[in-house]
């Protein structure tokens, strides 16, 4: 395959994944529409940044380790399952503890994220997450081995990177437009237990992977 086509095909899979629902998709919507545009824009950069540690330590053959060894690939899998439930079941919690409101102010709620939290959050969902190791290792194995110059693997991870990164920005800045958070408030309550509902089945589905 020409690089012209391999680097379509890794922007092409790379945006595959990152619009498939999955952990990274629903931390970013819960925390746009539980909270604010900010939070869900420094939550995608959180995602972003767990990226860049998964791309390095793949690119550099560390991450054939991880998914070649049972003990680390399970200790990074149940640290994960654990902090997905974590999160899902404190949404939950969160949504009985917060009164209904009448005010669809959506820049005005007073159950706000901060900004480490919203980024710390967006970051170890990533990170822990034991899938992101193997996509990484089986979508790279297929374009990059021994002779492949290292600037061409530095090409093929920002083209995943930048992909992944837009994906999440643009989807919590349209999801928080006014228009569409103004029809969304009043069912903020039942969007966190929805959402944190779907992190804790993502997090038990991951006991089985």
């Amino acid at each position: 395959m020409d690089p012209l086509s391999s680097f379509f095909a890794v922007a092409v899979v790379s945006l595959l994944a990152a619009i498939s629902p999955g952990p990274d998709f629903c931390i970013v919507l819960k925390n746009s529409l539980s909270y604010s545009r900010k939070s869900g824009l420094l939550t995608a950069l959180g995602v972003s940044l767990a990226l860049i540690v998964h791309l390095s330590y793949t690119l550099v053959g560390i991450g054939v380790l991880i998914a070649e060894s049972p003990f680390f690939y399970s200790l990074l899998k149940y640290t994960g399952v654990a902090y997905l439930i974590y999160i899902g079941l404190s949404s939950i919690i969160s949504s009985f503890k917060t009164a209904p409101s009448l005010d669809l102010e959506y820049s005005k709620s007073s159950n706000q994220l901060s900004s480490r939290a919203a980024l710390t959050q967006g970051f170890l969902t990533n990170l822990l997450n034991p899938k992101a190791a193997i996509f990484f290792i089986s979508l790279f194995s297929q374009f990059i081995d021994t002779n492949t110059p290292v600037f061409v693997r530095v090409e093929y991870a920002f083209i995943n990177w930048s992909i992944t990164l837009s994906w999440f920005l643009f989807l919590s800045y349209l999801i928080t437009g006014k228009g569409f958070i103004e029809k969304m408030g009043r069912f903020r309550l039942y969007i966190d237990r929805v959402m944190g509902g779907a992190l804790m089945l993502l997090g038990f589905k991951l006991l089985f992977v």
